[in-house]
């Protein structure tokens, strides 16, 4: 547990979310405008680890940023949902896929 801890790593802010990422991990964010392969930056990073100091934004942190590289565009799993009610005879269940982008993280510049 001590070596997960001790690499480098951000939490950054994309889509509503907090992600905490690190160089080489792959990450599954909301939908974002770019193509697979292409390069994207992240530059809402609310902290960074070097492994033995931390520094922390008020909100953001000035002059940080993730880059990334897009590895694909695709959909999330179905998600079912169920609508019922009570004593009108009335069922309903319908089916949501949410759009997703998959990040391959390669640098954390801080």
């Amino acid at each position: 547990m001590s070596s997960s801890l001790s690499s480098p790593y951000a939490i950054i802010k994309t889509g509503g979310k907090q992600y905490r990422v690190s160089a080489g991990q792959q990450v599954t964010v909301e939908k974002l405008p770019v193509n697979t392969g292409e390069s994207v930056v992240f530059d809402e990073v609310l902290m960074v680890s070097d492994g033995t100091s931390v520094r922390l934004g008020q909100p953001a942190l000035v002059g940080a940023r993730v880059v990334g590289t897009v590895v694909e565009q695709t959909r999330d799993n179905k998600i079912l949902v169920h609508k019922y009610r009570h004593r009108k005879n009335s069922r309903k269940t319908i089916g949501h896929r949410q759009w997703i982008t998959r990040v391959r993280i390669q640098t954390i510049e801080a």
